[in-house]
């Protein structure tokens, strides 16, 4: 007979099985985690922080070189329910996520969005299908609209797609975490339509997820119900991670003429906050930067509005205009200082010089807003030059290398502004410069495709320059156009229709008299 350990005799208490999941930070303290996601309350309530969830077997990836050739590996396991769709989250996390991460939203990507995927279907199924199309699409909007991807191939898209929408369909009887489920997958359905060159129903997705935030902020002024530790970890996430990805998400609306002021309520800065506001991180100055980038279209839009119909300026549109002018001025102020006290790392410089080039570029266009003569944007020659300067340290920082991922990225960067630089500033040295830099093959910015903007540049000159001040070199009034507006209906074959408005009929006609001196060209890629 075998001795007995008469240690193991002794009274326990019942031992229950080891929970392998949980927060790493638990796992070294070795205490329970409640395994909230994306950080769990144990961490949060103690102060401490949440170091996320390991990536299981599902989602790990084994990463191979020529050195491990040789060496046996072990084999990846796999979802089974997901079969080999499971590569689409794989490539996701090692290729898609780091071209979409940004300073600004880098834990959104590269950890909230993969963590939800384990727990939610909804994202799951979105994910892979945003992951498929990284994988398949060259970024390009020519190759998004065609049909160079076999219909049985896009089936993984549209299968996952689908399953998407329907998981969040029937979560929306949940309430613990319907809203930030739906907002997460509401971000990827956007990304997944900006990819595949849909604007109408990716600002759709877009105009839902800003309803979303919008009913929720007046639920929340109404009455608190932000009362248990659960749903203040969910709405610290929504407003710290979420919302702000919608609030850079408005201009994109807004520029291709959705009212997206209608379903959400676009914060106004006032010259009184703004000249008091300084800024200790870089989101601050940037989250301030895109708040007022939002104002100012919608104001610049108003105004236009007037002017094509022929409408006067109020005193409140001139006081508003002026307002928003002031708070541009602060905001650079204050960025400024901002850069003066900080140390920042190479690559937080090269997200500052993004920002002021959108600073740059918002603030001359509302400064000639209420302008019905195009040499109006003459005076403002240095500052084009300083949007062509930020706009250069952003394209040379940009790998050389190419990628086996989509050339792509989610937010709008510097093609706007380079593409404002060709349409509004007539010296003919600097707006070529705006050109080569567009040339210079920048990932696509959602919608605004790069080699689409440069053709149009091109015409744009070509047109403007037909006749120019034989002083100066420069286009002459009568030449020069007020608008040159990209249609986003592109063809399969690469196809698209560019509407242009000379600048001498502004302010001469109006309404429908106006609308038939829109001059259209046809374009191809």
């Amino acid at each position: 007979m075998s001795s007995i350990d008469i240690n193991a005799l002794k009274q326990t208490r019942k031992r229950s099985p080891k929970v392998k999941t949980g927060c790493r930070t638990c796992k070294i303290r070795r205490v329970k985690c409640d395994e909230a996601k994306p950080n769990c309350f144990r961490c949060t309530s103690t102060g401490r922080i949440c170091d996320g969830y390991p990536i299981t077997d599902a989602f790990r990836v084994q990463v191979w070189s020529i050195s491990q050739a040789s060496e046996p590996q072990k084999s990846m396991s796999v979802l089974t329910e997901f079969g080999k769709n499971v590569r689409y989250l794989e490539f996701y996390h090692h290729c898609a996520q780091p071209a979409l991460s940004s300073n600004f939203d880098k834990e959104f990507w590269s950890r909230i969005v993969l963590q939800m995927a384990h727990s939610e279907p909804a994202v799951r199924h979105a994910l892979i299908a945003l992951g498929y199309l990284y994988e398949t699409e060259t970024g390009s909007m020519k190759h998004a609209r065609s049909k160079l991807v076999a219909d049985e191939e896009r089936g993984v898209l549209l299968v996952h797609y689908n399953k998407s929408i329907h998981c969040l369909v029937s979560s929306m009887s949940r309430s613990a975490q319907t809203t930030e489920v739906a907002l997460v997958t509401c971000v990827l359905f956007v990304c997944i339509e900006f990819m595949r060159g849909n604007y109408h129903t990716a600002f759709t997705h877009m105009a839902n997820g800003l309803k979303i935030i919008s009913e929720r902020q007046t639920m929340y002024e109404d009455d608190s119900q932000i009362s248990s530790p659960r749903s203040t970890r969910t709405a610290d996430m929504i407003e710290q991670k979420l919302v702000p990805i919608f609030i850079r998400g408005v201009a994109s609306a807004l520029m291709y003429g959705v009212n997206a002021e209608k379903v959400f309520n676009i914060p106004w800065p006032k010259p009184s906050v703004s000249s008091q506001q300084t800024f200790s991180t870089l989101q601050q100055a940037h989250e301030a930067c895109h708040e007022l980038r939002n104002a100012t279209i919608v104001q610049i839009r108003i105004m236009a509005k007037k002017i094509f119909d022929l409408e006067s300026f109020s005193n409140d549109d001139y006081q508003r205009q002026a307002e928003l002018l002031a708070c541009h001025h602060s905001w650079y102020q204050n960025f400024e200082a901002f850069e003066e006290q900080q140390k920042l790392s190479k690559e937080d410089r090269i997200a500052c010089s993004a920002l002021k080039a959108s600073h740059y570029s918002t603030f001359i266009y509302l400064s000639c807003a209420a302008d019905l003569c195009q040499t109006a944007y003459d005076a403002h020659l240095e500052t084009f030059k300083k949007i062509l300067h930020h706009a250069k340290i952003v394209v040379d920082s940009l790998p050389q290398t190419s990628s086996p991922a989509a050339h792509f990225t989610f937010d709008i960067s510097i093609i706007p502004p380079l593409y404002f630089v060709v349409t509004r500033c007539r010296c003919p040295a600097t707006r070529r410069e705006a050109v080569y830099l567009q040339a210079q093959n920048p990932p696509r910015e959602g919608l605004w495709d790069a080699e689409q903007h440069v053709v149009v540049s091109k015409r744009v000159i070509e047109m403007e320059e037909s006749e120019v001040d034989p002083l100066t070199g420069w286009p002459v009034e009568q030449t020069r156009l007020c608008s040159s507006v990209i249609d986003a209906n592109m063809d399969q074959k690469g196809a698209f229709w560019v509407q242009f408005l000379y600048s001498k009929w502004v302010g001469e006609v109006g309404g429908t008299e106006l609308h038939k001196k829109l001059i259209w060209e046809r374009f191809v890629l």
